[in-house]
């Protein structure tokens, strides 16, 4: 079985390596997830369970791999998925995991879901393998969104469905709306939010829906702007994202007190904000290389997280235990000379929850 592959650790992590952010704040332990000859990359991070896509250069195709962390030393993997074909973009939360497949190079893309329990996985099955375009998916509390190209249509939708560890589940129609492009979904709870790109608007935005009674989503808008490739993030009503104009700052904005988005980065040249609770990632280029940041949104504080200079992280995210007082964030690395997964754990002062923010 191809799964045999696994047998051999693709986690090469004897080494923790530990960082000082700051004078004020305590150390961050940063160590390998995922190192070995080929490319690792895309990661996504629940609990203890870190998932991401590997090129499986024994059948040239991209698998979907994961690691426990509860040992940062020696990180256990595991196989996901290695069905025929190209398996992208995992996305992780709880047991949950969620994925995009190909079967050739030139299909249409499907969703497909695992259950990840005690370190393996214990079930595989397709959430939606029309044979229409589905794409981006993402999973919170059971629920999938995906992108959804209909047979014939010029454009664009959201669809959904509750998992139910069953191939197929039925859809959720989450916005369909006729002339306009509604790509690369988040959910969090009973909100989602997508990237939306129609004729009478300047730009793309970011717009969403309340799918509380999945037959009725309620839409709405934000004040939010995005750039033509720009994709938002959502966790218990904070959105984030990039600003569009020259500034380039991360933006945050609360949809329970909407329209104020507010910029919360140092620096202009930033790309891929993700957040999870009150902690939010993204890429920073302020060295001419890639580093990752990380934002407390109680304290107010900017966390550097690396500070490689001759090296890229990329694609980060992140995972707030509150059980722990931790922040656990992962990315894509190559200061080993090719894409590997790493990740650095923040259990200080700079992850505070304190109150609310």
């Amino acid at each position: 079985m191809r799964s045999e592959m696994l047998k051999r650790p693709l986690v090469v992590a004897s080494l923790c390596l530990v960082l000082l952010v700051s004078a004020t704040a305590q150390a961050l332990t940063v160590f390998r997830v995922a190192t070995g000859k080929d490319d690792e990359a895309f990661p996504s991070v629940s609990g203890n369970t870190v998932v991401w896509q590997f090129y499986n250069s024994r059948y040239d195709d991209w698998d979907i791999a994961g690691a426990d962390i509860s040992d940062t030393a020696a990180p256990t993997s595991f196989m996901v998925s290695d069905i025929p074909g190209d398996d992208f973009y995992p996305v992780i939360d709880g047991n949950d995991v969620v994925w995009q497949h190909h079967y050739r190079a030139d299909s249409d893309g499907d969703v497909y879901g695992a259950r990840i329990e005690n370190g393996r996985r214990t079930l595989l099955y397709r959430v939606s393998a029309s044979m229409e375009d589905e794409r981006m998916p993402y999973v919170s509390e059971g629920i999938v969104v995906w992108q959804h190209k209909f047979d014939n249509a010029p454009d664009w939708d959201v669809l959904g469905a509750r998992l139910t560890g069953k191939d197929d589940p039925e859809p959720i129609y989450v916005s369909a709306t006729i002339d306009v492009d509604e790509l690369a979904p988040c959910i969090s709870g009973n909100l989602v939010v997508w990237h939306h790109a129609a004729p009478d608007l300047p730009g793309p935005w970011v717009y969403g829906a309340d799918i509380s009674d999945p037959n009725r989503p309620r839409g709405f808008y934000t004040f939010m702007a995005l750039g033509e490739t720009e994709i938002p993030s959502l966790s218990e009503g904070w959105l984030v994202a990039r600003e569009t104009d020259d500034v380039g700052k991360v933006m945050v904005d609360n949809l329970f007190d909407p329209f104020n988005p507010e910029g919360i980065s140092s620096s202009g040249r930033t790309a891929v904000p993700r957040i999870h609770k009150h902690i939010v990632v993204w890429q920073d280029r302020s060295n001419n290389t890639w580093d990752i940041r990380a934002y407390n949104l109680i304290t107010r504080q900017e966390i550097v997280v690396t500070n490689m200079k001759m090296s890229d992280q990329v694609n980060p995210a992140v995972y707030f235990d509150a059980e722990h007082e931790r922040a656990i964030i992962v990315w894509q690395d190559d200061r080993d000379g090719n894409w590997d997964i790493y990740a650095a754990i923040l259990d200080g002062p700079e992850v505070t929850t304190g109150a609310e923010p």
